[in-house]
Formats: C-alpha cells, sequence, structure tokens
C-alpha cells in the first residue's frame, strides 16, 4: 500500500491555519479551544448533544463536560436538557458567541483569501466537493 499522500498535507494545513488564527483570535478573546469548540456546535447544528460535540471534537465526554461548564459562566454556551432523556444534553451558542463568532467569520474569510489566491474557481469548486466527500465517509465510520 503507498503512503498517505493527502492526510500529511491536511495536517501541515491545520498546523498553518492554527499558527495563523492563534494570535488573532487571542486579539478577540478568544482561544483556539473555544473556537473549536464554538465551531462544532455551529456547525453541528439545533439540538446537538454534548456526547456528539465530543465525538466530533475527539476528546471525552468527561473533558467536554469540564470545557462547556467554563463556557456556560462565561456566557458563550447555553446548555438545554432533553425533553425525551433528561439525562442528555444539548449545547446552542449564546448572542454573545454569536457575536464573537462575527468577529472571527472574518479572520476565517481572509484566511480562506490568503489560502485560494492564484487557485482557480473551478479547481476550488473540485476541492470542496473532494472535502465534502471526505468529511461525509469520515462521519459515516464514527
Amino acid at each position: 500500500m503507498a503512503d498517505p499522500i493527502i492526510i500529511p498535507r491536511i495536517a501541515a494545513l491545520y498546523e498553518l491555519q492554527s499558527a495563523y488564527l492563534e494570535p488573532k483570535l487571542k486579539k478577540l478573546g478568544v482561544s483556539l479551544n473555544t473556537f473549536h469548540l464554538l465551531m462544532a456546535v455551529q456547525n453541528s447544528g439545533e439540538k446537538v448533544s454534548q456526547i456528539e460535540i465530543a465525538r466530533r471534537l475527539g476528546i471525552s465526554p468527561a473533558t467536554l463536560s469540564e470545557t462547556v461548564a467554563s463556557h456556560l459562566k462565561k456566557g458563550l454556551l447555553e446548555q438545554v436538557t432533553s425533553k425525551k432523556d433528561r439525562r442528555v444534553k444539548f449545547l446552542r451558542l449564546t448572542k454573545s458567541s454569536n457575536a464573537k463568532l462575527k468577529d472571527v467569520r472574518k479572520l476565517l474569510n481572509n484566511l480562506e483569501d490568503i489560502m485560494l489566491a492564484g487557485v482557480a474557481k473551478s479547481n476550488q469548486g473540485t476541492a470542496l466537493s473532494v472535502l465534502e466527500v471526505a468529511i461525509q465517509n469520515i462521519e459515516n465510520t464514527l
């Protein structure tokens, strides 16, 4: 079997993205971990459970519970108990976190412009399609 060719590039992209974003997020008062958590909640849609967020972030539910508690105190997350099963907790973004994410969105748009400079629109569409399939394939195995 041949060595992976895509995963090392994805890892490099992640590392460079983090290096670019971390100091800029810090100026906005958002840590990289908070950014990942808020984006996971936002990207997961309504009524996403804490267990699902932990799975998406690759951390244990216990670790996420500690993180959620601190973000509840900061007013960045809301925790809602499921009406069907009181053991299940859903996470939602607050007005405060949505406001922060608007500022973060500007950073992400700038980063994307930097990343895609010189890449033809048709190639951007192809790359997006490939990434969407890769995401779906991994989600289906989890």
